[in-house]
């Protein structure tokens, strides 16, 4: 298995998308520090600000294109015929995939975060690192969780790379404007219970500090506990990975 996730970077390491996604983490936070900077907001805002627009609109697609690079990187380079005569386990084939995917949401998060670092200190406060540190980690493998059915669709279409880029943005902006517009949802509403970027944001915010008591008092019905969001984000998982394994074993057979 280790071997596999060792060759998967291999192929990979040449990707100058993989490059461009970490300077994309490393970039991000520099508008948001322009933008706190200006309304004089502390770290914490701009901690919130760099999650929000990085990671809830920006790394789902970023994730969906180097899970099109990883899977369809065979089919392109007419390797799938190698990998036939080959008796490599279709399954773990998938599993090192999406661990090398998994690698790159974390780096990704941990990226961002040591570029929202440097704006804080140029903010001129800079506080909570090692919370935030393990939080972007944890932030990073839920994200990772959350484009795994797009994935699916990747994976079954089998098609080019435009394709991949189109679900991945129509997902992206349908789960953001879901996420932002979450207060005019009723707590019980399928969408916001079901939808992974939703059950993120509704674990995340229930550690937000600093809100007054009226803005605290209308986001605790939505708010989710720690064992809720990993349950539900554990069998989307759990599911999404069964299916993602036997479609793409349907393809190689």
């Amino acid at each position: 298995m280790l071997d596999l996730i060792i060759c998967e970077f291999a192929k990979i390491k040449r990707q100058r998308f993989i490059l461009f996604s970490m300077l994309a983490a490393c970039l991000f936070p520099v508008p948001m520090t322009v933008v706190v900077a200006k309304d004089r907001l502390d770290f914490e805002q701009l901690f919130r600000l760099v999650v929000m627009f990085g990671h809830f609109l920006l790394l789902p697609c970023i994730l969906s294109v180097v899970a099109s690079i990883l899977f369809f990187m065979e089919r392109d380079s007419d390797m799938l015929k190698n990998l036939i005569t080959i008796p490599v386990n279709k399954t773990k084939l998938v599993l090192a995939k999406l661990t090398v995917l998994l690698i790159v949401a974390v780096l990704y998060s941990i990226a961002g975060l040591g570029a929202t670092i440097i704006g804080g200190l140029i903010l001129g406060t800079v506080e909570g690192i090692a919370f935030k540190l393990g939080l972007s980690v944890v932030i990073g493998i839920m994200f990772f969780v959350s484009v795994l059915p797009v994935i699916i669709l990747i994976v079954y279409f089998n098609k080019s790379y435009i394709l991949s880029i189109i679900i991945a943005f129509f997902y992206s902006i349908f789960n953001f404007g879901i996420v932002f517009n979450m207060l005019n949802f009723d707590p019980s509403n399928v969408l916001i219970n079901v939808l992974p970027s939703s059950v993120i944001m509704r674990w995340w915010m229930s550690s937000w500090s600093g809100l007054t008591p009226e803005y605290a008092t209308l986001r605790k019905p939505y708010m989710l506990s720690t064992p809720a969001c990993s349950g539900i984000l554990f069998l989307i998982a759990i599911i999404s990975i069964v299916l993602i394994s036997i479609t793409y074993k349907n393809q190689e057979d």
